[in-house]
């Protein structure tokens, strides 16, 4: 997989790491919160659309698939008009809580309609092969946490392959901390994995919350802006109880280069002005970069940026 896709998408791709009987744990996931759209569905109103998945991309990465969606008609087209370009896993997406979503009825509004989420789930379930996973991943809430413990039954009910519980309401969005202790509740109360998401920026982060929750896996979001290396953290805190191979300067302004050039190839020398948060991600707790970044955030030239950051190497 690309380094973009890599670090920037909103689709989530599952990564096994090491089994850790110490935990109680015999499989975790990490599913990796990355940001280059591979395939998403976005039904809404009356429109059907369907982001199809770039041939290089669809050879590498055949894996999951978001929706956002309230058309049960609709929704079951999507999802097998999908699975037939070779996606393998689909999740439908209840947690989103952006308002241009949420007002449309779709994310995170289907919390407060957990009957809506089973008959959902089991539409698309009754259109799908029997080796293509389907999944569901959920806020703890609308604006209260509320109906969490029964979608996670329903998710089990239905033939879910894993439920994602991220810690928070729809109304906190970003804010605050997330609450491990509903997701710990939903882990106690079924028999499918889950996953837990929210506040995983470091391995440390990983450890403590899967001991807490006995959770089978952690999705990373924002904690892997500017940082993929936390995938590796995780993997070897969770088998050696530390990280072995810390991440260094050199490492994070060379990952940074090469996400601008894959990002310039990508896009045909077109300069994707989003790219500079990126790079700003990267340099994050560099010393003495405060100049760089306020020059990198003015360009819009690969070449000048690449330029930069070369000279820091030095």
């Amino acid at each position: 997989m690309s380094i973009a896709a890599i670090i920037c998408s909103v689709v989530a791709i599952c990564v096994s790491l090491p089994s850790a009987p110490e935990l109680g744990i015999d499989y975790i996931g990490v599913i990796v919160g990355i940001l280059s759209l591979l395939v998403t569905m976005l039904i809404g109103w009356q429109i059907w659309n369907v982001i199809a998945i770039d041939k290089k991309v669809k050879d590498e990465v055949k894996q999951v698939s978001k929706s956002f969606a309230k058309d049960i008609k609709k929704i079951k087209e999507s999802a097998k008009y999908i699975e037939n370009l070779g996606v393998k896993h689909i999740n439908l997406n209840c947690g989103c809580p952006m308002k241009k979503i949420v007002n449309c009825g779709y994310g995170a509004a289907l919390l407060r309609e957990p009957e809506k989420i089973k008959r959902i789930l089991s539409e698309i379930k009754s259109v799908l092969n029997d080796d293509t996973k389907l999944s569901v991943k959920i806020r703890i809430g609308y604006k209260e946490p509320e109906n969490y413990v029964q979608i996670g039954k329903i998710a089990e009910e239905v033939g879910c392959d894993h439920i994602t519980v991220h810690g928070r309401t729809r109304e906190q969005l970003y804010s605050g901390k997330a609450d491990w202790s509903y997701i710990k509740e939903v882990k106690d109360n079924i028999s499918i994995p889950v996953i837990g998401n929210g506040d995983i920026f470091t391995g440390k982060d990983a450890l403590e919350k899967i001991s807490y929750s006995n959770v089978d896996g952690v999705m990373l979001a924002r904690g892997i802006f500017g940082n993929p290396w936390l995938i590796r953290d995780i993997r070897e805190i969770l088998k050696y109880g530390e990280i072995k191979t810390p991440t260094t300067k050199e490492d994070k302004i060379n990952m940074a280069i090469e996400h601008l050039k894959r990002t310039r190839v990508d896009n045909d020398n077109k300069f994707i002005f989003d790219i500079r948060k990126h790079i700003s991600w990267y340099l994050k707790g560099i010393e003495n970069c405060a100049e760089a970044k306020r020059k990198i955030n003015t360009i819009s030239d690969y070449d000048e940026i690449i330029k930069i950051l070369e000279e820091m190497l030095y």
